[in-house]
């Protein structure tokens, strides 16, 4: 065999010209200007074009007669014989596979980088020494004895693998104990329940007022209530092919535009934050009843991570409804402070923009949120009533008016 070298594929060069170039620009021009700190914050992106320029011209892979030569920027060469060769060992991990070459003792002799352009001639060459492809993804799935390989995986690989395992193990549970409701008529509920969901939010927030918050509740607690109707059958995401046939689909979108929506609703109103987090722990503690309920329940088994994914779901909704709910529950009758305009300002650091109107109340410099009406016609020096209402959940929250 004549002696063949793979490169890295030649967008690592134009990649590495293009960085190097660019960010090498913006690091001379601040420092020609004297901006040391402008031009300090730059350099590791120049550095980082650098080091792919140095990649392609010297990260290679050596194939000879009898050997396989791994050559690196900063490392060590390493030279492998393919006798020394057990297998290739295919890892995926989620959209991505990791390769790597394995020894007839089981350890890893080296990991191939996915950069290099013309991997076909590696493959070849294997191929020629009769050297095994082996996917590790699927000795798993054909439930094969793996415990050979489990040595091999560095730390992602065999958490992430681990997880799989650990998925498979609930599935198989649910496959043998089949839920008791047509698992066909279910999916095509779920399906019907997205739409209407998304209809929703569509009406709630055209209609505005009290109705859209109550729209906007039900939308997310009718969400969680769905999921914990088929829970565990029911998932966002598996990381199994066997998973998506047998689970249920989440139809979240029409609770996450709700999610969205709720916050900007009460960006119109001021609180205090501390009070806010204490109603919120509330509710969330209510909420996470049911499921502790449900969960203690089923025989199952469910994976830690799928119960953590939870507990945040939980604390998410309730952030979120903490104040629809607290508006809602609101029965008492407002009282009003009067406050001087000092100040006027347009916050536009988020994606959102905010009308702050700015005065002293209760011995302190206090921003209010306002429309974009009420900012516009309000001046400074203009007199303004403070309108505090107090929800029956213990939150006091206020807004500004004529």
């Amino acid at each position: 065999m004549e002696k063949q070298v793979i490169r890295c594929s030649k967008f690592v060069k134009v990649l590495g010209i293009i960085t190097t170039v660019l960010f090498g620009l913006m690091c001379v021009v601040p420092l020609i200007a004297g901006h040391f700190l402008m031009a300090l914050c730059f350099f590791p992106f120049t550095f980082l074009g650098i080091a792919l320029l140095l990649a392609y011209q010297k990260q290679t892979i050596v194939i000879d007669h009898n050997t396989l030569t791994f050559n690196y920027v900063l490392k060590k060469s390493i030279e492998v014989r393919f006798s020394e060769i057990r297998c290739l060992l295919l890892i995926p991990l989620g959209n991505r596979t990791q390769m790597a070459l394995i020894d007839r003792g089981y350890n890893r002799l080296v990991t191939l980088d996915s950069i290099f352009g013309n991997s076909d001639l590696l493959f070849d060459a294997l191929a020629e020494h009769e050297v095994q492809i082996v996917d590790f993804e699927e000795l798993l799935e054909q439930k094969k004895d793996v415990s050979k390989y489990v040595g091999t995986l560095n730390a992602i690989e065999r958490n992430y693998y681990q997880s799989i395992v650990q998925e498979t193990e609930t599935i198989d549970s649910i496959s043998s104990d089949r839920c008791r409701f047509d698992f066909e008529k279910a999916k095509r509920f779920l399906r019907v329940l997205g739409i209407v969901l998304i209809v929703l939010d569509g009406i709630a927030f055209v209609v505005g007022g009290k109705l859209m918050m109550v729209l906007f509740v039900l939308v997310i607690l009718g969400s969680y209530a769905v999921y914990l109707w088929y829970y565990p059958y029911i998932y966002i995401e598996t990381k199994t092919k066997k998973g998506e046939q047998v689970m249920l689909q989440m139809p979240f979108l029409g609770a996450a535009i709700a999610l969205l929506l709720n916050l900007t609703s009460a960006n119109t109103f001021g609180y205090d934050q501390i009070a806010y987090f204490k109603t919120t722990s509330i509710i969330a503690v209510v909420l996470f009843i049911p499921f502790v309920i449900k969960s203690v329940r089923i025989k199952v088994p469910q994976r830690f991570v799928r119960k953590l994914s939870v507990v945040f779901a939980v604390l998410m909704m309730s952030f979120t409804i903490t104040f629809p709910v607290s508006f809602l529950l609101t029965s008492e009758k407002p009282t009003h402070e009067t406050i001087v305009i000092t100040d006027k300002d347009v916050d536009t650091g988020n994606s959102l923009t905010d009308y702050e109107l700015i005065a002293s109340w209760r011995g302190e410099e206090q921003e209010f949120n306002v429309s974009k009406s009420q900012y516009l016609k309000t001046s400074i020096g203009d007199s303004r009533r403070v309108c505090i209402r107090k929800s029956l959940l213990g939150l006091e929250y206020y807004s500004v008016h004529e």
